[in-house]
């Protein structure tokens, strides 16, 4: 396995990916009227599934899909065929009606391989894309356990994660009017996951986020131990309530800690971990510009700080990055004592024609087993994705730091909480993440020595570190 999957947002098996997939095209491809497995249309949009299913002798389980129904008070419960999302059904005719593009999205799935286990579904062309996407607009991310749990936090990235380590793949997520689409549904999406809607996924049952078994993992991934603690002891709600307090998906999801530690608070040689984390690498030398394009070459700065004037003041410099998985908790602290000097909310790719995100291009590579090229890509997306950038002038002597919140894939959602001129303390609170797993990076001036701190007696890098964990040790040269 490369190095560079050490840390990563789907699973190693791609098995677990294809299952993932196989589920929601049962979904999605019976929401649209048809056949799981023939994509043959059985039934029109408006027409009663279960009526229609039954003509024809299809098995149909509704209880496999209701969570993407919504019925109001008083409501037939009747599951009706749909038509394409207006943003998908946008997307889809932007797809049809650009001859190159067109040609590039039906190249993109040629060159994607296939499952190994061929009974199982998986997205076949463009249409099943469509549907798929428009079905996931009104879903919120459910709990799985084990692996499972990865994909089911970055849907869209499992539903397209073949097509990623493809020629065609590249060319079509790197397209400005592509991610311009992709831009609109995200937005979208993340309005329903801000709704009452999406509370509907914070229950104790099965693939509930509050059942048993979602609680004990969220306590282990927050360093509890589920034997002395409850999710309440270490995160604040409201145990009483049925969703404990939480009024949407977003809401659990950016959940705040009771207490944030944040040790060492007044000796200025220690850097704190900003985010409860696995620490991807530590990088050296950083270089103002560099083909960072390229496979597991070093930094480009000037594309990470989209040429933010201090950019001068970190070549040479150092970086570490980590990554948050969707268990963890998606709050940013500072990792020292100092005043914010500047902070910039960078929406995507900086380089001329793509005003939004750029969400899926990766590195492209020779593993063809391995579906999780965007975390085998760290060096690359971190300069094209969303940002948000907080630069610190803390005490001396780390001098001048900048903190980088990446946002990718669907969930490229930063919101900075602090101001020019505020005053930090190690552990404050800077801004965070919202809807899924993302990647940080703190980035070090030149003329420091710069040395990882040992967790438990194994290496920094490849550790998960919980918020406030001491992990740097500065020192001036």
């Amino acid at each position: 396995m490369p190095a560079t999957t050490v840390c990563r947002w789907l699973p190693e098996d791609p098995a677990v990916v294809d299952a993932f997939v196989h589920d929601l095209l049962y979904q999605s491809r019976y929401i649209h009227g048809r056949h799981p497995d023939s994509c043959e249309r059985f039934a029109d949009v408006g027409d009663d599934l279960e009526e229609k299913a039954s003509l024809i002798n299809i098995p149909l389980d509704l209880s496999r899909m209701r969570h993407c129904y919504r019925f109001g008070s008083g409501e037939e419960e009747v599951y009706r065929v749909r038509a394409l999302h207006e943003l998908t059904d946008k997307f889809k005719k932007l797809t049809e009606g650009d001859g190159a593009l067109y040609a590039t999205f039906n190249k993109m799935f040629r060159e994607a391989p296939a499952p190994k286990n061929g009974r199982q579904r998986s997205v076949r062309n463009y249409v099943d894309l469509m549907e798929v996407i428009s079905t996931n607009l009104t879903s919120a991310p459910t709990y799985r356990e084990g692996p499972s749990a990865m994909v089911a936090g970055v849907p869209y990235y499992g539903i397209i994660a073949r097509l990623c380590n493809t020629h065609a793949g590249y060319e079509a997520f790197t397209h400005p009017r592509v991610n311009e689409k992709f831009c609109e549904i995200f937005t979208k999406w993340h309005e329903y996951l801000e709704s009452s809607d999406s509370a509907g996924v914070l229950h104790s049952g099965n693939h509930g986020w509050l059942s048993p078994s979602a609680l004990v993992a969220m306590v282990r991934s927050a360093g509890g131990d589920p034997a002395q603690q409850r999710f309440e002891d270490i995160y604040k709600c409201d145990p009483t309530h049925p969703t404990y307090g939480f009024g949407s998906y977003d809401a659990f999801f950016v959940r705040e800690l009771k207490v944030v530690p944040a040790p060492f608070p007044d000796d200025p040689s220690i850097v704190n971990s900003a985010c409860t984390s696995t620490v991807h690498d530590l990088y050296y030398t950083l270089r103002e510009r560099d083909e960072f394009w390229i496979k597991n070459t070093p930094y480009s700065l000037s594309h990470i700080l989209a040429g933010d004037k201090n950019t001068k003041h970190f070549i040479g410099g150092t970086l570490l990055q980590a990554m948050l998985g969707s268990l963890d908790y998606h709050r940013w602290h500072s990792p020292v004592k100092g005043t914010v000097v500047k902070t910039h909310l960078i929406s995507g790719a900086s380089h001329a024609g793509s005003p939004h995100p750029t969400y899926y291009a990766a590195c492209l590579d020779d593993d063809r087993q391995d579906l999780d090229v965007v975390s085998r890509s760290q060096d690359f997306v971190t300069a094209i994705a969303t940002r948000a950038l907080i630069f610190i002038q803390a005490e001396e002597p780390v001098g001048l730091m900048c903190f980088v919140g990446v946002g990718l894939g669907e969930v490229s959602t930063c919101k900075i909480t602090v101001n020019v001129g505020d005053a930090l303390q190690k552990g404050s609170e800077l801004g965070r993440f919202h809807f899924g797993g993302s990647t940080h990076c703190l980035i070090f001036r030149k003329g420091l020595t710069v040395a990882p701190i040992d967790q438990n007696g194994e290496d920094l890098v490849d550790s998960k570190v919980q918020v406030g964990t001491p992990i740097l040790k500065i020192r001036a040269n």
